[in-house]
């Protein structure tokens, strides 16, 4: 490719990745008006009689992190460092004890300068599905001004994704609430959301969110599973093998990779964390921890796949 066509898709690229960041802060600040600002709390529990039934699937992948991290399947680079508040270097994301670990902490010599760095490991062009069942056994990240993630992204998302047809962004766990200002920790600190997002991330956005389930054990120092069901018709979130959120919006037909992340509040790709008011997205602002929270990790028991028999 000519470097005047790499230097156009990586601004373009850029550009995208800015107004994701934009709309996922809009997403946030409208969870918020619904419940932290009124006070009000709308947090439901896993239905305790709608179990996960995976009798007629078979596993078709499995990453249960034991020796060094597959990067055959896992791809731990960014096309830029900084990442909302903090920067994704590869050097945060490692196996350890039969874990993978995606660390987050404050350097002074990191690898791009002085700042918070966390990280990101993707299937992105390596392995991807196309409908079955995923999941992940996973302990949060326990501080404020973070928040990991399980989710699946599809490589054509883009404006013109026919309601989600072509592709969507699923979020199947997001762990913000640690110590979030606006949403009460005694309410919402031990809880996780899900969220779809379909017609790309310009002015045809749209998405819808489940609301917030909560975790019926410690989510920041025991195991729990997350998982999605997703078919031709709809998508159905579990917590613990128990069902949540099922819903038929924006139903991808499309190939979907998985992902899964830490990121830092902050404005939109300046490494900055600054966080007034919670305005740049959501969960506070990192510098308000006691410095025996930190490193903060995200450690992750396996990743799962089942598909159709």
């Amino acid at each position: 490719m000519k470097s005047a066509e790499r230097l156009k898709n990586r601004e373009e690229s850029k550009k995208m990745k800015k107004t994701v960041l934009k709309i996922v802060a809009a997403a946030a600040a409208a969870t918020l008006a619904v419940t932290g600002l009124c006070g009000c709390s709308r947090v439901k529990k896993p239905n305790e009689k709608k179990t996960l039934d995976l009798s007629n699937m078979k596993l078709v992948f499995e990453d249960e992190f034991e020796g060094e991290l597959d990067t055959s399947v896992w791809d731990t680079g960014w096309d830029i460092p900084q990442r909302r508040g903090g920067y994704w270097d590869s050097a945060q994301c490692f196996t350890q004890d039969g874990n993978l670990i995606i660390r987050t902490e404050y350097k002074e010599d990191g690898a791009y300068g002085a700042g918070w760095y966390s990280g990101t490991c993707s299937t992105r062009a390596l392995k991807e599905f196309t409908y079955g069942y995923f999941e992940v056994r996973c302990k949060a990240p326990a501080a404020e001004g973070l928040w990991s993630a399980f989710w699946m992204q599809s490589q054509t998302m883009s404006d013109e994704t026919e309601g989600g047809k072509n592709g969507a962004e699923i979020d199947i766990m997001e762990s913000p609430y640690y110590n979030d200002p606006q949403m009460p920790a005694d309410k919402y600190r031990n809880t996780t959301l899900h969220t779809v997002h379909i017609d790309g991330y310009g002015d045809a956005h749209k998405s819808k969110t489940s609301g917030e389930y909560l975790v019926d054990k410690d989510m920041y120092n025991e195991f729990n599973t997350y998982g999605l069901l997703w078919t031709e018709d709809e998508y159905v979130f579990y917590i613990n093998g128990k069902e949540t959120w099922r819903t038929g919006f924006g139903v991808s037909q499309v190939p979907e990779f998985l992902w899964l992340s830490v990121e830092i509040a902050g404005d939109t790709d300046s490494a900055n964390p600054d966080n007034p008011d919670n305005r740049f997205t959501w969960s506070g602002d990192i510098r308000n921890n006691p410095d025996s929270s930190m490193p903060a990790d995200f450690v992750v028991d396996y990743v799962r796949v089942y598909q159709a028999v």
